[in-house]
């Protein structure tokens, strides 16, 4: 998996994590072919790769949370036929539910479900017919637990956990290796969005020991694929101990029944929901 030559797709790969991705890629020696809707980062990105690594580095500007940025990627792929398939484009909303704007959570779904669905079925017949590939979707620890605030990305994580689950199962005659992996709070700008400064909003509540670097979760997404392969794998050994409990067949129930209990309270009484 460290050989030259081969080409990863990476969407979101202007920022944070799919950022990160390209640039751990990029120092195995794979080209890359490098996805997102913000044209001047994506360039500066990809001469820094280059220059560094030495590898190609193809730019593709498109905003995957509309039908035509899928589409313009398609076409694309037409040519192309990439070794790894990263999905990493995606983002958070704060409020809730009925406040958020309509339009956001339309193009939110549609960029964490049906974009990736669409360019994982792309990519995958010439993986197939090499029997060699990867393909990670970027989940998250919030597919694991759902409350007020959450239940759209929550529910699109949980998708994400699905699908690659079942995806594994139908690749067992093949070596294509497919992951969802689950970070927890990671050092991006992905909470820095308009979205969460309206709200006055940060995560700075959550304890030190739970926040991982972008570098960190990359790492351990691809070493898992060759030791102790699983299809869903949560990155930290904090967060991995959290889902542990939440998880569990008693415990977990009775944690997220708190949780839950807990936030009705505060909402009940006007109280700010901090989680």
């Amino acid at each position: 998996m460290t050989q030259n030559k081969k080409t990863a797709l990476i969407t979101g790969a202007s920022s944070g994590i799919g950022k990160t991705y390209a640039g751990y890629l990029a120092s195995l020696g794979y080209d890359l072919i490098l996805v997102a809707r913000r044209e001047k980062l994506l360039t500066e990105l990809a001469n820094d790769l280059t220059a560094k690594y030495k590898v190609n580095s193809e730019i593709l500007t498109a905003d995957l949370s509309q039908h035509e940025g899928v589409v313009k990627v398609k076409e694309f792929l037409n040519n192309a036929a990439p070794d790894a398939f990263i999905h990493a484009a995606g983002y958070g909303t704060r409020g809730f539910f009925y406040e958020v704007d309509e339009d956001l959570i339309e193009r939110q779904v549609y960029l964490m479900t049906v974009a990736g669905t669409v360019l994982a079925r792309a990519v995958l017949p010439a993986m197939i017919e090499k029997k060699e590939g990867v393909i990670i979707f970027v989940s998250s620890v919030a597919a694991f637990i759902s409350t007020a605030q959450y239940p759209v990305y929550s529910a699109v994580k949980t998708y994400a956990n699905t699908f690659i689950t079942g995806l594994r199962d139908e690749l067992a005659a093949t070596n294509i290796k497919v992951q969802s992996v689950c970070p927890g709070v990671t050092r991006t700008e992905f909470m820095h969005t308009e979205q969460y400064k309206e709200k006055n909003f940060d995560y700075s509540f959550v304890p030190e020991k739970y926040w991982q670097d972008p570098e960190d979760v990359v790492k351990e997404s691809w070493e898992r694929l060759t030791k102790k392969y699983k299809p869903i794998i949560v990155t930290g050994k904090y967060n991995r101990f959290l889902v542990g409990m939440l998880t569990a067949p008693f415990i977990g129930g009775l944690i997220k029944k708190r949780i839950s209990k807990n936030i009705r309270k505060r909402i009940k009484k006007g109280l700010p929901v901090e989680i």
